[in-house]
C-alpha cells in the first residue's frame, strides 16, 4: 500500500512535467534562425607557425536549424603577422633579399559553412559539433627592393616598387558550439509569432591551411576559441 501511495504521489508530481515538456515541444516549428557576432583568437600550428603568428579576429555570421540539425556561415576578419619577412625567399645572387614585406600584418578575411547535429540539450544549453569547409584570404604589400649605392658608396637597400598580393587557401574545419540560453521571449513577426533566445556561444575550432606559393610552401592548422552573442528566432507551430 505504501509504494502504491508513492508511486501515485510521483505520477502525479511527474505529469505536469510531462505534459508542459510535450506542450513545449508541440509548440515550436523545426525551424529556426538566427545570427551570431563575436570575437576571438587562434594560433598557428605546424610550418604555419613558421611564417605567422597568432592573432585575435572577429565574427559574424548566420545559423539555419532544423530540428537538431544546424547550418551556420561564419565570416572572420583578423590581420596576423608574419614571422617571415621575405615569404616568397626572392634573393639576388649575393643572397640579399629582393623582397620585404611592406606591411607589418597582413588582412585576413576568411568564410566557412558547416553543418553540425545537436548531440546534447538539456535546460538553458546545448551541445553541436560541426565540419566543414574553410575558405581564408590573406591580403598585404611587399616592397621590391634594390641594391643601390649612396654618395659615400655604402651599398643600401632601396624601395624599387611596392605591390599588393593575396595568397588563397580551402581546408576542412571543425568546431563544437556551446550555447548558453540567457533568456527568451515571444514576439511577432509578420502574421505569425516566434520564439526569440538569446544565448552566449562558446566555439573552440581547428581549421586546416596551407599557402603553396611561399617558399617554403607551408601548412598547418589554425587553433582557435571564438565567444559569441547569437539572437535566434524559432518559428512557432499553428
Amino acid at each position: 500500500m505504501k509504494r502504491t501511495i508513492l508511486l501515485l504521489m510521483a505520477m502525479l508530481l511527474l505529469a505536469p512535467a510531462a505534459m508542459r515538456a510535450q506542450d513545449n515541444e508541440s509548440l515550436y516549428s523545426g525551424w529556426g534562425a538566427g545570427v551570431q557576432l563575436g570575437a576571438g583568437g587562434m594560433v598557428p600550428t605546424g610550418s604555419l607557425a613558421d611564417d605567422l603568428k597568432g592573432c585575435a579576429f572577429f565574427t559574424g555570421g548566420l545559423t539555419v536549424e532544423y530540428n537538431r540539425v544546424r547550418l551556420k556561415i561564419d565570416l572572420t576578419y583578423s590581420q596576423p603577422s608574419f614571422k617571415n619577412e621575405n615569404p616568397y625567399a626572392v634573393y639576388d645572387d649575393q643572397g640579399r633579399n629582393l623582397q620585404l614585406n611592406g606591411t607589418a600584418s597582413t588582412t585576413s578575411l576568411g568564410m566557412s559553412c558547416q553543418l553540425g547535429y545537436t548531440v546534447w540539450q538539456s535546460g538553458r544549453f546545448r551541445v553541436t559539433p560541426c565540419v566543414g569547409v574553410n575558405f581564408n584570404r590573406l591580403n598585404w604589400d611587399i616592397n621590391h627592393i634594390k641594391w643601390e649605392a649612396d654618395e659615400q658608396g655604402e651599398v643600401k637597400p632601396l624601395i624599387d616598387d611596392v605591390t599588393d598580393v593575396h595568397e588563397n587557401t580551402t581546408g576542412l574545419t571543425a568546431s563544437v558550439d556551446f550555447d548558453i540560453r540567457l533568456g527568451g521571449k515571444f514576439v511577432d513577426i509578420g502574421s505569425g509569432k516566434s520564439h526569440y533566445t538569446s544565448t552566449v556561444r562558446v566555439t573552440p575550432f581547428i581549421t586546416h591551411a596551407g599557402y603553396s606559393n611561399l617558399s617554403p610552401s607551408v601548412k598547418g592548422n589554425w587553433i582557435g576559441l571564438a565567444v559569441s552573442y547569437t539572437g535566434f528566432f524559432r518559428l512557432i507551430s499553428r
